[in-house]
This record gives C-alpha cells, sequence and structure tokens, in this order.
C-alpha cells in the first residue's frame, strides 16, 4: 500500500519542483527593458491563437492513421509542437511582464495614491503567475502522453492587462491637460 502511493507521490513531487524552481527563475529574472509604451499598446492577442491548437489531438491522430506511421515520429511529432508551444509561452510572458512593468512605472509616477491599481497589478501578475505554472505542469503531463493544455485564461489575462494599460493611460494623458 505504501509502496504504490509512494511510487505517486515521488514522481508528482519532482513535477511539482520543477515547476516551481522554473516559475522561480522566471519571476526572478530581470525585466527586458527594451520596449514602448507604443509596443504594449500595438501588441495583439490574436498573435497567441496558434496556442490553442498546437497540442490538440487532432492532427496527432490524423498522423497516426497515415500509412507508414511510427510511434516515432509521433514522439517527434508532439515533442515539436510542445517546443513552439513553449516558444509562444516565453513570448506570452515577455509581452505580459512588460505591460506590468509600464503600469507598473505609471502608478508610480501617478500624481495621485494609486494604491488600489498597484493591488490590482500584483494581483493580477500573481494570477498569471499561477497559469503559467499550471500550463508548465499541463505540458509536463502533455509529454508524458497525458491530455492537453488550454491557454485561453492567460491569453486573455494579457487583453484584459493592455486593456487596463490604455485605461491609465487615457486617466494619465487627461489629468496632464487639466494642470497645462
Amino acid at each position: 500500500m505504501y509502496s504504490s502511493s509512494l511510487l505517486i507521490a515521488l514522481p508528482t513531487l519532482a513535477v511539482m519542483m520543477l515547476a516551481l524552481a522554473g516559475l522561480y527563475r522566471k519571476l526572478s529574472s530581470r525585466q527586458d527593458s527594451d520596449f514602448s509604451i507604443d509596443q504594449c499598446l500595438a501588441l495583439t492577442i490574436e498573435r497567441y491563437k496558434p496556442m490553442e491548437r498546437l497540442l490538440r489531438e487532432d492532427d496527432f491522430r490524423f498522423l497516426i492513421s497515415q500509412r507508414g506511421f511510427s510511434s516515432q515520429m509521433g514522439q517527434k511529432f508532439r515533442a515539436e509542437r510542445r517546443r513552439v508551444f513553449r516558444g509562444y509561452l516565453r513570448s506570452l510572458e515577455k509581452d505580459f511582464s512588460r505591460i506590468i512593468l509600464v503600469s507598473k512605472l505609471m502608478v508610480v509616477h501617478a500624481n495621485d495614491d494609486r494604491a488600489d491599481l498597484a493591488k490590482s497589478l500584483i494581483r493580477q501578475r500573481l494570477m498569471f503567475s499561477v497559469g503559467i505554472l499550471a500550463v508548465e505542469a499541463r505540458l509536463l503531463l502533455h509529454a508524458a502522453g497525458v491530455g492537453t493544455v488550454e491557454v485561453c485564461g492567460l491569453v486573455e489575462s494579457l487583453g484584459e492587462m493592455q486593456a487596463l494599460l490604455r485605461v491609465q493611460l487615457e486617466q494619465y494623458s487627461a489629468a496632464n491637460m487639466t494642470m497645462a
């Protein structure tokens, strides 16, 4: 009884430790400052739509049905799809971090106290990081041949942050116009 529980608990613990280590690395890394507010506003979440279908099983089932299919081909196909997916995921994280950074700068330089906005940014960043952690865990399961990965929530979160940045900029512009 204990051995079967141990066989399940150890790999689960290892996956969680790897995911936490990856999250720590991402959160503690330096933020990219080579961007502008215009770039944050110009980005489009449509660019991340391919992520929604990259890891679906439809293409894999089609590949299996083809003559000459081998399990090695299937492994390569799935691994390549995960590699491309991770590239999109890194880009999504970078775009989100840029928007958060610009929003934080606006909070710091605002004429009024924006504690409510600062709290909201911290909460959004935490929720996004937890979402990334969940996606990374699902990617590990996908590599083991279990399930697929959904990123709609993360992409929507990026869109919400971009909309919030637009509102902040409008408020900032309006406040500066009334002072002049």
